[in-house]
């Protein structure tokens, strides 16, 4: 639903921002030179290097240790949020806001009456992909963080549109 004018317009701009390149190459027999875009990834690197060390973790440790280290890491970046006390409405929305600081687009949304934290974006979605022991992680912090159990209905890591996370009643 974008002319072609705009689509240039969003290309360069990414190439700018160092997001995207451009190469122009030769039409093959008769016609005008195009321009061919791919994606850059400056983090590609970084993530490879983070995915060979947690296979390495896994192997000395098991899929259950890299849980455990991971949770860690977790409960850590989670503590300063000081959620005791608050409603589960408001402990979900500064978790959320929390989440959307480090680049996962989270919000609360209600749905017949059932709380959901969904995460529109994953910034470590290739790392998730192979090495699972991340959502898992994840998904226990939450819980421990909100004092609240969660069931994780959908996941990116797996094609889903979001991470969603519906909130458990309290029985």
């Amino acid at each position: 639903g974008v002319c072609g004018a705009a689509a240039q317009k969003r290309l360069q701009h990414l190439e700018v921002r160092g997001l995207a390149a451009s190469e122009v190459r030769k039409c093959p027999g008769r016609g005008r030179p195009y321009r061919v875009w791919r994606a850059l990834d400056p983090e590609a690197p970084y993530a490879a290097l983070c995915g060979d060390v947690l296979k390495g973790l896994e192997a000395a440790l098991g899929r259950e240790g890299v849980v455990r280290v991971l949770l860690e890491r977790n409960r850590a970046l989670l503590a300063p949020l000081g959620l005791e006390g608050l409603p589960v409405r408001a402990r979900l929305e500064r978790l959320a806001a929390f989440l959307r600081e480090r680049g996962y687009e989270a919000e609360v949304v209600e749905e017949e009456g059932a709380l959901y934290l969904c995460q529109r974006r994953c910034p470590k979605l290739a790392l998730s992909k192979e090495h699972e022991a991340l959502c898992e992680s994840e998904l226990l912090a939450y819980e421990e963080a909100l004092g609240l159990p969660l069931a994780r209905e959908e996941r990116i890591a797996e094609g889903g549109r979001c991470c969603r996370y519906r909130v458990k009643p309290v029985s």
